[in-house]
């Protein structure tokens, strides 16, 4: 009984040591999400960056906040009221927001292993499969 409390309480603690948001340097960030911000966001500094877990997120000083993996592939990106940069969203998913949307643009991205949620500047969340291909509507 006494060990299975011991690992029960290592495990919660290593939980929540785990899950803590941690303030690191911009210089932190892994080299993918470096090349990221500096292909996407050209002379926009970081701000800040917390390492929450295995992830790490940046506010710019743009006010843009992006979400990375512990391996510095980015999973969200949010700018705000701003339209995402170009060569973000798949070729496709740019190409159909265009033509069915052209009063519109994408201000937040986020990946979600399977398919990718766009929210458009109207606040329309529409839902794209890993190929760019239109799914529908998200609720």
């Amino acid at each position: 009984m006494k060990k299975i409390l011991v690992i029960l309480v290592g495990v919660i603690a290593l939980n929540t040591f785990v899950s803590c948001d941690r303030v690191v340097s911009p210089e932190k960030l892994p080299a993918q999400a470096k090349q990221f911000i500096a292909a996407h966001f050209n002379g926009v500094d970081v701000l800040s960056v917390q390492k929450d877990g295995f992830q790490y997120d940046a506010v710019l000083f743009d006010g843009t906040e992006l979400e990375f993996s512990h391996g510095g592939q980015w999973i969200k990106v949010d700018c705000g009221l701003n339209p995402l940069p170009d060569g973000i969203l798949p070729a496709n998913t740019a190409k159909y927001l265009a033509g069915k949307f052209p009063m519109n643009f994408a201000t937040h991205v986020k990946d979600e292993h399977k398919r990718y949620e766009v929210e458009l500047n109207n606040e329309l969340d529409l839902l794209f499969d890993k190929n760019g291909n239109f799914m529908g509507a998200d609720d």
